[in-house]
């Protein structure tokens, strides 16, 4: 893998069988059709340790370690990186802490008295991983059954849409960030007893741009993609993906709603909801397009989340479980999860879904940087980069054609407060060096 200058940012289960499955409390019987393909065993992750595991070590490791902590220069209080490469796991490492600070009742932030070291196996809260980790994965699946086409449009699924401006979007244009939507809106200040449901909610909100206009990243995209995978299945995002998707490839850690059991596994995220209180009384960077109702009587959360879902939309106007964000995983379970896409949607006697639906998935049918969910870029060797940024911290890319996962989760949100006009540290600047650092130490290896 040669290197350029010029960086673009950017355990295993049963193969399922035809049959009808009752799920409990889903809503109904799902038709199960199975997913095509052999059924040969496909690879699965090793660990290796190796010179390319000891120069990682050392030039990713002190870069982590250099932007963990707490103050001005931090990026975050801790972070866990893996690298997968043709197979192999040949780093995983984790720095910094877990959980370091804490709200108290005077909303002032205290350092806490036992802190928690982050761990190779820390849950992190994925944000708009979620995207792709789930609902992006979740409509592979349903796409290869024959369940879903990409080209179905919010009016053949989900009623609500009929009518409206909305009813002619299709899937491909939900995934893609053509769907004309709003990026971003408050939507639990506007539930009531009349609109109970994020979709009624986004049923009565006009579109923001014309259809296939132009891409316009949003939250709201996925918010219906999810309703629509619960629409066909008959069971709840969460279960879906739990029976269909994780525990047959074996990634127990991956989760909505993690229980109260695991909390000590999971890195804190913010405290309360501040920055998407101040993005309401600014109207930045969305402006707001409803008045915004009376919000002092809106119980808001005045603590430290872990294992809650710090996007809002998802933990106030979903439960916590939500297409666009919610999930929490392990930097493991998504190295499981990227190697089972370069398989070609296998691992080892699992597959949840063909090698064709990934490739079209990973297509970029209107915007260079956009396949479906996933972003896409351009490495230093010139392949094809899928990968996709949290707001929380994290970031997820897959690199098929030369067999490359990176990870990086971190706790951005957790060492301080939002600052008043910037926000929260960005991460962009250390993921970009972590990719630097990569692609430099396999140049290095596969030269010599």
């Amino acid at each position: 893998m040669a290197r350029s200058k010029c960086w673009v940012e950017m355990r295993t289960g049963l193969l399922p069988i035809l049959f009808l499955l009752l799920i409990p409390g889903g809503g109904g019987v799902y038709s199960q059709t199975a997913v095509a393909g052999p059924a040969a065993t496909c690879p699965i992750l090793k660990k290796e340790k190796s010179i390319i595991s000891n120069r990682l070590t050392k030039a990713v490791g002190t870069l982590l370690k250099d932007s963990a902590g707490v103050g001005s220069n931090a990026k975050y209080s801790g972070a866990v990186a893996l690298v997968v490469y043709k197979g192999n796991v040949i780093y995983h490492q984790a720095v910094g802490q877990a959980q370091q600070m804490w709200l108290d009742e005077k909303g002032r932030l205290v350092e806490h008295e036992s802190p928690r070291l982050m761990q190779p196996d820390t849950l992190f809260d994925l944000a708009s991983v979620t995207k792709v980790a789930a609902t992006t994965t979740a409509l592979m699946r349903l796409v290869s059954e024959g369940q879903l086409s990409l080209d179905d449009t919010l009016g053949e699924h989900l009623p609500e849409m009929v009518g409206t401006d909305k009813a002619d979007i299709t899937l491909r244009q939900l995934l893609t960030h053509r769907s004309g939507l709003w990026q971003w809106q408050p939507s639990w200040l506007f539930l009531n007893e009349q609109k109970p449901d994020v979709v009624d909610y986004l049923a009565g909100l006009p579109r923001r741009y014309p259809i296939g206009e132009r891409r316009a990243y949003s939250d709201f995209g996925f918010i219906l993609l999810g309703k629509v995978i619960e629409r066909v299945t008959a069971v709840t995002l969460d279960q879906y993906v739990s029976r269909h998707i994780y525990q047959p490839l074996g990634m127990a850690d991956t989760q909505y709603r993690p229980p109260a059991r695991l909390k000590q596994r999971i890195a804190a995220t913010s405290h309360g909801n501040p920055f998407e209180r101040k993005m309401i009384k600014t109207g930045k960077p969305y402006p707001m397009a409803r008045p915004i109702p009376d919000e002092q009587e809106f119980d808001y959360r005045q603590y430290t989340l872990v294992g809650e879902a710090n996007d809002g939309n998802a933990y106030y106007g979903l439960n916590g479980v939500a297409g666009h964000a919610g999930l929490f995983s392990t930097a493991g379970d998504l190295a499981i999860l990227g190697q089972t896409l370069i398989n070609g949607g296998c691992y080892g006697k699992a597959r949840i879904t063909d090698r064709e639906t990934v490739k079209v998935f990973f297509q970029t049918p209107f915007d260079d940087n956009q396949a479906h969910g996933y972003w896409a870029s351009t490495s230093p060797d010139g392949a094809k980069v899928y990968w996709h940024p949290g707001f929380t911290g994290t970031q997820f890319l897959i690199q098929p054609q030369d067999e490359l996962v990176v990870i990086l989760l971190t706790n951005r949100q957790h060492p301080a407060l939002p600052d008043k006009t910037e926000g929260y540290p960005s991460v962009k600047p250390v993921w970009q060096a972590v990719l630097d650092r990569v692609y430099s130490v396999l140049a290095l290896s596969e030269n010599g």
